[in-house]
């Protein structure tokens, strides 16, 4: 078979030699080996031979690419704004005025900003001013590189904006693109429009939270961005109408791949569409080259040239998920349909969607798992109701593009409405389903490779021996181990383990016991929208924890709490220690909240000693929030929160507030007793939640002993021996 397709085994040489050739000094030998191979092909052109000569090839275009890094730009900084800007999250302030947290690229620069509204559309000519640096590596475990991301996105340094100028307008593509745009709010909800830009023309608006993380579960959040099944629907109506129109053969090929080209551009060059286009292109070309079509060759042919023109794609993870998608829908797919037989037009349809889903689910499941921690076995049902609905409305919102000029957008636009609420209900209803979707830790890479050898060889002995149903049953046994990762990941305990994660301003520690108990203090950042989504569980998983005993929560800043309904929702969290400041707010069915008020001795629950809040807080006296916070001590540790100087005075009145390591109070800022208060809980370690240089430096140079600071160390691990 690969003799017949020799882009098959080259392509996946040359993007195994870009991975390969990341790590530090591999590309020469296997530079050296496709040397060799370029040789040996000018007489055999052995599939082997040609995926060496790939290795070389791709370890030589991945060096090639490694060039010095770039001289960090200077602030303020000028140059063209590359697309929309993508907006994370949009609120309107007290007197209506709407505040956005979002970002826009320029010259190779992102601009984050927040609580502002900014009005750009893409391609205006701009002057920015703001505090510029190089964006942040990952400091946690488990937690995602987002510098790396960016880096492989052409962008090397991060600017939070202050002040903008707009030196210069839009040119007219962009112009365009935003007129199109605005014609989705017409006769629609704003949050209608916003979604329907976003799955017609790649718009970057943030649609509900809830939708949003139902579509996650389901294993449909790809349905929500431009991707392949966008630009086929876009094919296929395209190729209707040029038939129609007399179109055939040649012609017909040539015409719908300007069209689709167009359409492309459109998008902002979505990667994912470029890819998908790129496969497109190379399988109907075929005609145009008189050759015969194979969908296996356009794909090594569009792999071939995005990563030739950028390695990096390599590592993303929309790039490893299109591809493998497309391999199992090409390889695996037809074995689900052979053995679930023919029947009527109903059963062809069911049996067609479930084949599909079932083969795209089983070839992306190991890379879903790495990236998201999330398993979706429920993806099969899913499709089958929700894929017809997006489909349907991304057709909705084409007609709406064509009848919204001429003043008849609004029965498409009461039509969208009604889908998106259908749509929006239909995924609430199905993650709600038992075992529809399970967060668990990332497979180990031994794990990945065994995985997916034996899924190629299931594939080929289905392929090359009878058909039987029960061999469909048999690739269960395959699918099992990946939700077993947590035995591979989870480490044996000799002694209580303490983390204190890199939350930047923040607060979020974590505690376990050798028997498996566990607890989190706080879990909250002012630099993360979501700390608990995006550094907490992804940090538990990595250690093989997929559940969390008691949350302790011990203010209600948003620096200690703005995390808490996302790892209460992930971790699946059972009871929630609060104080009476957190009365009033809704929680998750299930959740046993125990509020603690301390009396004038300290209050012992098991493990978990409560020194605090301080007993001048129940006489209703006005407070700051800092000052009410939960003081814990557990396993030896002290936290005390955010208390400052009337908290920290409460707290030293009781006889006993020793403790072997100490978390400083309020990330280490100032207060009165703070030499005292070391003194007399005399520690043999002191943490520091907070971000280099934002401590009291009064307070930093007169401890005892060098604190460890989680912004110098990233996420502290310790042993509690």
């Amino acid at each position: 078979m690969l003799r017949a397709r020799p882009l098959a085994p080259l392509a996946a040489g040359f993007t195994a030699g870009i991975a390969i050739a990341l790590l530090p000094k591999f590309w020469i030998p296997l530079t050296a080996l496709g040397a060799v191979a370029a040789i040996l092909s000018i007489r055999w052109r052995h599939p082997a031979v040609l995926a060496v000569l790939g290795l070389g090839l791709g370890a030589l275009r991945q060096h090639a690419s490694e060039g010095p890094p770039r001289p960090l730009p200077t602030a303020p900084l000028e140059g063209r704004v590359d697309g929309p800007p993508r907006i994370y999250r949009s609120l309107a302030d007290p007197n209506g005025e709407i505040e956005d947290d979002g970002s826009f690229v320029v010259d190779g620069v992102q601009v984050r900003y927040f609580r502002q509204h900014v009005t750009l559309i893409g391609g205006e000519r701009v002057r920015v001013h703001g505090k510029i640096g190089p964006p942040k590596p990952a400091t946690n475990p488990g937690q995602f590189d987002y510098a790396g991301y960016l880096r492989r996105q052409g962008v090397d340094a991060v600017l939070t904006l202050q002040q903008l100028e707009v030196l210069e307008g839009p040119p007219l593509p962009f112009r365009m693109r935003a007129a199109i745009r605005a014609l989705f709010d017409r006769g629609m909800r704003k949050d209608v429009g916003a979604f329907m830009a976003s799955i017609t023309i790649g718009g970057r608006e943030p649609i509900p939270e809830d939708f949003r993380t139902s579509l996650q579960q389901s294993g449909t959040a790809h349905l929500i961005a431009i991707s392949g099944q966008n630009l086929v629907i876009v094919m296929l109506s395209v190729w209707v109408v040029l038939t129609l129109l007399g179109l055939r053969g040649r012609p017909l090929t040539v015409v719908l791949m300007i069209l689709l080209g167009l359409y492309t551009l459109l998008t902002g060059l979505e990667v994912s569409v470029v890819r998908s286009y790129l496969m497109m292109a190379a399988f109907f070309g075929a005609d145009l080259a008189w050759r015969r079509r194979d969908s296996l060759s356009a794909l090594s042919l569009a792999a071939l040239v995005l990563c030739a023109v950028d390695p990096g794609q390599v590592l993303d993870v929309g790039f490893q998920l299109s591809f493998a998608a497309v391999l199992g829908l090409a390889f695996i797919a037809p074995l689900f349909h052979s053995f679930t037989g023919a029947g009527g037009p109903v059963w062809n349809w069911l049996r067609t969607g479930m084949g599909v889903s079932l083969a795209a689910w089983l070839a992306t499941a190991p890379v879903v798992l790495t990236d998201f921690n999330l398993l979706t076995p429920g993806i099969v049902l899913n499709n089958l109701v929700i894929v017809p609905l997006m489909s349907a409305e991304f057709i909705v919102g084409v007609a709406h593009l064509a009848l919204s000029p001429l003043g008849l957008g609004f029965a498409t636009g009461a039509t969208a409405e009604v889908l998106f609420d259908l749509t929006r209900a239909a995924s609430r209803l199905m993650t709600s389903i038992p075992f529809s979707h399970v967060y668990a830790p990332a497979a180990p890479p031994l794990l990945i490779a065994a995985y997916y050898a034996a899924l190629a060889a299931w594939t080929v002995w289905c392929r090359r021996t009878p058909e039987r149903w029960w061999k469909t049953a048999a690739v269960a046994l395959i699918v099992a181990p990946l939700g077993l990762t947590a035995l591979f990941r989870h480490q044996k305990l000799d002694a209580p383990f303490l983390a204190v994660l890199d939350v930047g301003r923040g607060s979020c520690a974590y505690l376990e016991w050798p028997d498996g108990r566990n607890l989190m203090v706080d879990c909250g950042s002012l630099n993360s929208r979501d700390p608990g989504a995006s550094i907490a569980a992804p940090y538990l998983w990595q250690r093989g924890i997929t559940r969390l005993d008691t949350l302790v929560l011990s203010h209600t800043d948003a620096d200690h709490v703005n995390g808490a309904d996302s790892i209460i929702r992930l971790m699946n969290v059972k009871r929630v220690i609060v104080t009476r400041a957190f009365e009033g707010r809704t929680w998750p069915p299930g959740v046993e909240v125990v509020p603690i008020e301390r009396t004038r001795d300290p209050e012992r629950r098991g493990d978990l000693e409560f020194l605090g809040p301080p007993v001048w807080e129940k006489f209703g006296r006005t407070v700051a929030p800092n000052e009410t916070s939960i003081v814990l001590r557990a396993a030896g540790v002290l936290f005390p929160g955010d208390i400052e100087e009337r908290g920290v005075e409460e707290l030293l009145t009781l006889p006993d507030v020793r403790a072997r390591w100490l978390l400083m109070p309020h990330h280490g800022k100032f207060f009165r007793q703070h030499q005292e208060f070391v003194r007399r809980v005399a520690p043999d370690a002191i943490l520091v939640s907070a971000p280099e240089g934002y401590s009291s430096s009064k307070v930093i140079d007169a401890l005892p002993r060098p604190p460890r600071l989680t912004g110098r160390e990233g996420a502290i691990e310790i042993q509690l021996k």
